[in-house]
């Protein structure tokens, strides 16, 4: 199963190209955070999901994401947030 989505599987091109672009603004704002120390535009990321999981052990508060990831979080980074969380203060603690 693995090796036929691997080697079957494929975005179309147009959402290829939207995320590219996505990609390309993260970076640019990454850039002017930063432009000295961070010439690339590299960011962090997340993809949080908060509400269609049946398991609600699954739902991390954003202090205990924090906790789990901050070892490998880039110190006054930009980070990117990929979420369905209506709250946006949610990811304060962040």
């Amino acid at each position: 199963t693995k090796r036929f989505v691997r080697d079957h599987l494929r975005y179309l091109d147009e959402i290829q190209c939207a995320a590219a672009r996505i990609v390309q603004a993260i970076r640019h704002r990454a850039r002017k955070h930063d432009p000295e120390g961070n010439p690339d535009g590299n960011f962090d990321s997340f993809h949080v999901r908060r509400g269609d999981f049946q398991y609600t052990s699954t739902r991390l508060e954003a202090d205990e994401i924090y906790a789990n990831t901050n070892d490998v979080l880039t110190e006054n980074a930009t980070v990117f947030i990929a979420t369905d969380q209506q709250k946006k203060d949610f990811f304060d603690p962040l």
